[in-house]
């Protein structure tokens, strides 16, 4: 989506835009900006969207910056947030420069990564790293490939229980997706970047970060399916869940 198409959805964000922190049914983002919350710190939501977590945000540190793409969700987020008098509004696209913003100790990136073109997603996650101050930590979410793989697992499951042939079944589940071996799946037709686990450490160590925490963060199976089944249970899908230390 460019930023014609985030200014279109601002006012109908929460109806069309998968809620991640609401969904977060561990609350591991809440403890992770809670852990590392300073009166004294600085920190940063890398597409804030309509503000879903600068509430949070604002409340755990001094001061913070509000970044997106989109002018229209930032002047949404800004109606919602009006009570929070230390947060700054910032409209830029990472994918083409960082307008200016300085790095903070802790940035905050919820599924913002997911761009299928490798010469627009590398120096997004390049930018997005050099957000973080040295000593600071990136709090990042992004989609798993093995869930989507898992996902379309428990749909070829269905299929056989309802009675489908094999042939059939594996047929109707089969991920058609140019590029998968780069984590690339259709998402309502939209190509989405995946990631596994080992290409986040490989990516983040190559761009000076140590993770501390990686952890699944887990989504019930109505996230994936309309009326899933009752049988359908754990393991569940799922986002990648990190949070990771600039070291240089």
């Amino acid at each position: 989506m460019n930023e014609q198409d985030w200014d279109d959805v601002a006012t109908t964000f929460e109806e069309e835009i998968f809620n991640v922190p609401e969904n977060d049914t561990k609350g591991l983002i809440t403890e992770a900006i809670e852990r590392l919350a300073s009166p004294e710190a600085t920190a940063t939501d890398l597409g804030c969207g309509v503000g879903r977590t600068l509430p949070l945000l604002s409340r755990n540190f001094a001061h913070v910056q509000a970044v997106d793409v989109s002018s229209q969700c930032l002047a949404v987020a800004e109606r919602a947030c009006a009570e929070c008098n230390n947060i700054t509004y910032v409209h830029a696209d990472l994918s083409n420069d960082r307008n200016g913003y300085p790095a903070t100790n802790v940035v905050l990136c919820i599924n913002t990564l997911l761009n299928a073109s490798i010469t627009v997603r590398e120096p997004l996650f390049d930018r997005t790293c050099r957000s973080v101050k040295r000593g600071g930590h990136l709090v990042l979410v992004v989609p798993a490939l093995g869930s989507a793989l898992l996902t379309a697992y428990r749909r070829l499951q269905w299929n056989l229980r309802d009675g489908m042939s094999p042939e059939q079944a594996q047929l109707e589940t089969t991920k058609n997706d140019a590029g998968i071996e780069h984590g690339i799946v259709q998402i309502d037709g939209v190509p989405t970047k995946h990631f596994l686990r080992e290409e986040l450490e490989a990516s983040l160590l190559a761009r000076g970060f140590a993770v501390d925490t990686m952890e699944k963060l887990e989504y019930g199976w109505d996230t994936e399916f309309t009326a899933p089944p009752r049988w359908m249970k754990a393991p569940y899908p799922w986002d990648w869940f990190l949070v990771a230390k600039r070291m240089r």
